[in-house]
């Protein structure tokens, strides 16, 4: 846990475990509750308290990390339920029962969807950043539009290969393909430990999601629910995110930022927080 980065401890009971587990959920502010679901799958959250710490001047805003990764780590996966079930699950466990505000950004704006499909009621709108589509045309040949760096791959050296070096430059060189600068992902990523991650469990649920994919239909019935989708003009995911999404969701708002690529926050901050600020404003 990174105590810099903990404004609360919220202690849940989760009675499907057949021991008691506690899942660590950090919240700031008052008013509305928003709550952030971070990207990956199985990627830390630790990394959306800028947005987190922006938005509390105005709203409760609360992250945590899911089952299996980070903070949350050491919580029990079963190996006969869905993994991504059983973050849906922790969802409805997490968040309380009136209505709340879901941001969702990349992977996230999919989990976010399909918590509201399953619980409407307890979903008062959704704001989606850089979201992912439902349909997954957007990662198709994902690895070959994530930028390469010459300047990131000369930071490993020679005497580096096949040590723990190698290991984390890749994992930081990984991190550093969703910036469109090099320099400004290069550093972004030197905060990042291999723990912030589960590689195991980000495949684990996307194979988890293609057997409960969102549908078109289920789209149109969730389209109510969306105030807002924000892309950056340079992300890896575009622009077929932005097409899928603007033909699922003809009525929503749909918002694009220049300048930035995969992390607005830390990218093109200040047109990112008028815009997110602006969407979060128009929900009523």
């Amino acid at each position: 846990m990174k105590p810099a980065y903990r404004a609360c401890l919220l202690t849940l009971l989760l009675s499907a475990s057949p021991v008691a587990a506690q899942i660590d959920v950090d919240c700031k502010g008052a008013g509305q509750h928003v709550y952030l679901i971070g990207g990956g799958p199985a990627f830390t959250t630790w990394n959306l308290e800028p947005v987190q710490k922006t938005l509390a001047a105005h709203y409760r805003v609360c992250r945590w990390d899911m089952r299996g990764v980070g903070d949350n780590a050491d919580l029990e996966i079963s190996s006969t339920q869905p993994a991504l079930q059983k973050w849906i699950d922790d969802m409805a466990t997490v968040l309380p029962e009136q209505p709340v505000i879901l941001w969702g950004h990349s992977w996230g704006a999919l989990q976010a969807l399909l918590f509201t499909r399953r619980f409407p009621e307890r979903v008062k709108a959704l704001v989606l950043n850089n979201p992912v589509d439902p349909g997954l045309e957007s990662l198709v040949n994902i690895e070959s539009k994530r930028y390469v760096h010459p300047y990131v791959e000369s930071q490993l050296h020679i005497d580096d290969i096949d040590t723990p070096n190698e290991t984390r430059h890749r994992f930081r060189s990984k991190i550093a393909s969703y910036f469109k600068d090099a320099r400004q992902g290069w550093e972004y990523s030197s905060a990042f430990r291999s723990q912030d991650t589960n590689n195991a469990l980000n495949v684990r649920i996307w194979e988890d999601y293609r057997k409960m994919k969102l549908s078109p239909v289920d789209m149109r019935g969730l389209a109510p629910k969306v105030g807002a989708l924000i892309y950056c003009r340079q992300d890896v995911l575009m622009p077929e995110s932005m097409t899928a999404y603007s033909r699922l969701l003809p009525a929503a708002r749909h918002a694009v930022l220049e300048d930035c690529a995969h992390f607005p926050w830390v990218e093109s901050p200040d047109a990112f927080y008028e815009m997110l600020l602006g969407s979060l404003a128009e929900i009523r």
